[in-house]
């Protein structure tokens, strides 16, 4: 009973950090992209939400670590001023979430095939 009731509080904390970390990405990025429409945001969280979920889903750990640098990168994103937002090298900013990033993605990519996805 009480290995349920763990699974299911880290269940409820990671879900809590990936709808926050999805809310300040897509905020960001709204802030940064006054070209973006109102509803952006909420598509963009709606998207975010099912991306890390569906890694969730997987029981691989190359899915679990890259829905966890996945989340790291966009975190460290969403802290970034629009200048370094908007960079293709995020202003150098966040260089080791997205070396993490490239390696958790090379590592679910193992093979010729992705390893994480919804039809397994």
């Amino acid at each position: 009973m009480r290995t349920i009731i763990m699974l299911l509080l880290s269940a409820s904390a990671s879900l809590a950090v990936s709808a926050c970390t999805a809310q300040a990405f897509c905020s960001k990025e709204q802030e940064c992209d006054d070209k973006r429409e109102d509803d952006d945001p909420s598509v963009c969280v709606a998207a975010f939400n099912r991306e890390i979920n569906t890694l969730r889903a997987n029981k691989e750990d190359e899915c679990q670590q890259l829905a966890d640098a996945t989340l790291a990168l966009r975190a460290c994103q969403a802290s970034l001023d629009c200048d370094d937002f908007q960079e293709a090298d995020l202003g150098q900013k966040c260089d080791d979430e997205l070396d993490d990033f490239k390696r958790a993605n090379d590592d679910a990519r193992s093979g010729n095939e992705f390893q994480c996805n919804s039809f397994d």
